[in-house]
């Protein structure tokens, strides 16, 4: 997990460098747009920071799947427990005793 987060660390210092480098060398590399002129490093941001948006709705997503496949899961398990328990209730005689073990 250390090396994704140091990746993720590094690829986002890359976009700022590259997006930084590009508005100093290049200042008349502009797109027009219906609100006036927008520098192409803007845009290379905005769609940067967009992906990274997209992304963590990506990872939301997953997280709240597993977040109800496990509580899923967890319900079955106290349902068999209960369950077990009860059977042991019903027929303590069929429950094995070891003798270091006295409850």
């Amino acid at each position: 997990m250390k090396v994704l987060n140091g990746l993720a660390f590094l690829i986002t210092l890359l976009v700022a460098a590259l997006t930084w480098a590009l508005y100093l060398l290049e200042p008349g590399l502009l797109i027009g747009t219906p609100w006036g002129p927008l520098h192409v490093a803007f845009a290379l941001l905005g769609a940067f920071v967009l992906g990274l948006g997209v992304t963590g709705l990506y990872v939301l997503t997953g997280w709240v799947n597993a977040q109800t496949a496990l509580s899923k899961r967890n319900r079955e398990l106290r349902q068999v427990r209960s369950e077990l328990e009860a059977l042991k209730k019903q027929h303590p005689e069929e429950t094995p005793v070891i003798p270091d073990r006295i409850p």
